[in-house]
């Protein structure tokens, strides 16, 4: 027995040594990140690390190796929320929207103007003709629509018709507007009337 002494004790050594450099240079192997690593130990205490599977010490030795990368931990909670980002830059204008109603009004049988907008004037010319300006309409261009008031009288069977630019109230162009019966004798009527310029 004690002839195996020395060998024991030698052996002993290496492995201690072997710790301690695989713990010294651990840090240097992983900083590469090598999956494995690897170590080669004799009964000298000789030990040398590397990351291929070769033991590189004179006259051999034992090689033995370990993974580097542990486990993958638990994921991490969720972050808190990010600030606000800056308001982005103004769209481009869009396209133009419909044109709204210019003028209208509500023209009594004698050519006044009861209720209206826009209206410069309105009068009566003859029987069952009216002549209505608006303020920034052209009378010569203006698709008025007239519609009259037939149940004054208890006859809805009239019709009103316009002409564009047939009169004059000052220097503006108006709409001319004529109201006829289409019932017994017919001809033309005194008749309230509405009239719609778009």
């Amino acid at each position: 027995m004690p002839g195996f002494r020395p060998r024991i004790r030698a052996l002993a050594v290496g492995v201690g040594a072997f710790a301690l450099v695989a713990v010294a240079a651990g840090g240097t192997f992983a900083a590469s990140n090598p999956s494995t690593l690897y170590a080669c130990y004799d009964v000298h205490g000789n030990v040398r690390m590397g990351d291929t599977a070769q033991c590189k010490l004179p006259g051999g030795g034992r090689l033995v190796s370990w993974g580097s990368v542990g486990p993958q931990g638990p994921t991490g909670a969720t972050g808190a929320t990010g600030a606000t980002g800056p308001v982005g830059p103004t769209g481009p204008q869009g396209p133009a929207g419909p044109g709204g109603i210019r003028g209208w009004a509500y023209v009594a049988a004698d050519g006044a103007t009861i209720r209206g907008s826009n209206v410069l004037r309105s009068f009566r010319s003859d029987t069952g003709r009216y002549c209505v300006a608006f303020t920034g309409v052209d009378g010569d261009t203006a698709a008025a629509v007239a519609t009259a008031d037939g149940t004054v009288i208890g006859n809805p069977y009239t019709i009103a018709t316009t002409i564009p630019g047939a009169c004059v109230v000052g220097t503006t162009r108006g709409i001319f507007v004529s109201i006829a019966s289409v019932q017994g004798a017919g001809g033309y009527v005194d008749l309230p009337f509405s009239i719609v310029v778009p």
